[in-house]
């Protein structure tokens, strides 16, 4: 028998089967632009997404990672470029935001983009809990999961800004 797992995505599963890179990658281009639209006001267009993206990925500019653990263990990648992280801080705070504000800007948008990968992980029965939020900045920050069987990434399109939001996943469900 077909189910679909709650609210309006359109990925559908097997009762017993595990949700697939394209329901991972469906799930990041609803929310993202979402939480875009709600924190700072701002649009986004997701791009086309890998669903089976490389490992190792290099990331650079300002990343923020949480971690997913329970029936799903995984973590959340984002990949703000300094100009991104600047103007998206600087639309929430009303004005100006130093480093420190940005960092907490992008920990807290990664944070509300994998909360809502998890509300979804959970609401189709894989219940999982999230790690705080860690940021990193640097010109070459790469990342990998040698365990995950899910490696989904895509870029965003953020108006006002030449260089994309990247977002990128990691995961692998308990057997």
């Amino acid at each position: 028998m077909l189910r679909s797992c709650p609210q309006t995505f359109h990925f559908i599963s097997m009762s017993n089967s595990k949700p697939d890179s394209a329901m991972f990658l469906e799930v990041i281009n609803h929310f993202v632009p979402e939480v875009l639209k709600t924190m700072a006001g701002l649009s986004a267009v997701a791009g086309k997404g890998n669903p089976n993206a490389p490992q190792p990925s290099a990331l650079k500019g300002i990343s923020g990672s949480i971690g997913l653990s329970g029936r799903v263990t995984g973590v959340v990648f984002t990949a703000f470029s300094p100009d991104l992280g600047q103007m998206v801080a600087e639309k929430i705070f009303g004005g100006s935001a130093g480093e420190q504000d940005v960092n907490d800007v992008v920990a807290e948008l990664t944070n509300m983009f994998t909360g809502n990968l998890k509300s979804m992980l959970c609401d189709c029965g894989y219940n999982c809990t999230l790690s705080i939020p860690s940021v990193s900045r640097g010109d070459k920050i790469t990342i990998s999961a040698k365990s995950a069987t899910i490696s989904v990434n895509n870029s965003f399109a953020v108006e006002g800004c030449a260089e994309p939001l990247i977002v990128h996943v990691f995961a692998v469900f308990e057997n």
